[in-house]
């Protein structure tokens, strides 16, 4: 019997009870012996209902959570299903022959509708190029085709990327426009007890996210195309995903700002310098580099997730390198001078006479995406190659919240 039926055979005996007492009263005399029976029985029976009662609400409150639960599976099923069944390659087809079918164009209509708006080509949800995301959909033992392609793209995008290892604040897939309050130093001071408090307001900044379109492209045979093959899907997915986090690095890591996308770090207004050594020398470099973190130091301290990154010009230099007065290495076991550090071909340098570098908190970087991946099909470009061209199309952009969260500097090698 549900909670519904109970309730409603309880409400019956609180009314029968509520007669008895009426009768009473309106004859202005107390309970006859069996009339107090009677009640005393319609109250007992009333306390079995309201324990049946809380066991049928407690089994319909478990019976809904398992049908919330049942629906939540069956979504996840469908969406491992998808997984395993969508193909670049076939995509690629079916854009040649007209048009999107089956499970690419139903992944292409979820890419749509997080995007807001119509895409051409293949589209791809953020959750598909998502690593940690789409490999919770997928049974990597038994994948077909499509979690190889798409995770080999999601797993050069991450693991091929030195923005993804220094640490940044990544705020994930965003869909518009996105503005990142940055909140000031506060002014804190001691004060008489009935003296007027210190103004103690926060003063606050902000950064604002814009997207930034960065595309790579890819020649596709079209023997390949018609060969279906699971390695060639994902090497070609691999590449690209490498192409735009190369691309990433370069312009965050750079010395100075490139023509087209974000800044790079050390471009940003307020950005801290010092005085390099004037000439090298056998402790030139390390003492640079200690002079960098005494920078940080002398401006807010040292918090939050700092490292280096110094150009591969310098690799050797700082490898041999010992801290400056002991014999302890400056740079094992990728730490330098006791902070995370890490080399980028981005760095500005000078072939065996400079190296640019840059230390800080990297936390401060914050980092998103913007909507879902595009993948342009041209038919035409390459055709005289027996070959489709695709390319693909996604939104980025970063900012630091504060220039002077890191210090740039130039080592003399020579």
């Amino acid at each position: 019997m549900n909670s519904i039926t109970l309730k409603e055979n309880r409400a019956e005996l609180v009314e029968t009870m509520e007669a008895i007492l009426d009768s009473a009263k309106s004859e202005d005399r107390d309970l006859s012996a069996d009339e107090s029976k009677s009640w005393e029985g319609f109250d007992t029976e009333i306390k079995a209902l309201d324990k049946k009662i809380a066991i049928a609400e407690r089994q319909e409150q478990l019976n809904k959570s398992i049908a919330v639960n049942m629906s939540v599976q069956n979504t996840q099923d469908i969406a491992k299903k998808e997984m395993k069944s969508w193909s670049l390659f076939k995509a690629v087809r079916d854009v040649q022959n007209g048009g999107l079918t089956g499970v690419e164009k139903e992944m292409h209509q979820e890419a749509e509708n997080e995007n807001r708006g119509s895409m051409n080509g293949i589209g791809l949800p953020s959750w598909m190029t998502n690593k940690a995301e789409s490999r919770a959909f997928v049974d990597q033992a038994n994948s077909a085709i499509a979690p190889v392609a798409v995770n080999a793209f999601a797993d050069a995008l991450v693991e091929g990327a030195l923005y993804n290892k220094v640490g940044l604040t990544n705020l994930g897939t965003l869909a518009a426009d996105t503005v990142v309050p940055i909140t000031g130093a506060n002014a804190v001071d001691w004060a008489a007890e009935n003296a007027a408090a210190t103004d103690t307001s926060t003063d606050f900044s902000k950064i604002t996210l814009t997207p930034n379109r960065i595309a790579a492209k890819a020649n596709l045979s079209n023997v390949i195309i018609m060969q279906n093959g699971a390695g060639a899907e994902a090497a070609i997915m691999r590449d690209m995903g490498r192409q735009i986090a190369n691309k990433i690095d370069a312009n965050m890591f750079a010395s100075s700002d490139a023509a087209a996308g974000p800044g790079c770090i050390v471009g940003t207004a307020g950005t801290l310098t010092f005085t390099e050594a004037a000439a090298y020398s056998t402790t030139s470099v390390a003492a640079d580099l200690l002079e960098a973190i005494q920078t940080v130091a002398n401006d807010h301290g040292l918090d939050g997730n700092l490292g280096f990154v110094n150009s591969f010009e310098g690799y050797s230099e700082i490898k041999k390198s010992a801290m400056v007065g002991s014999v302890s290495p400056l740079y094992s076991d990728d730490r330098l001078a006791g902070y995370n550090g890490w080399f980028s071909g981005a760095c500005g340098s000078s072939a065996g006479v400079s190296f640019d570098g840059l230390f800080g908190d990297f936390s401060r970087v914050y980092f998103a995406t913007f909507g879902p991946t595009s993948i342009m099909v041209d038919p035409y470009t390459v055709a005289a190659e027996n070959a489709v061209r695709l390319v693909v199309n996604q939104h980025y952009d970063w900012k630091v919240a504060s220039g002077a969260s890191f210090v740039k500097y130039t080592s003399l090698l020579a």
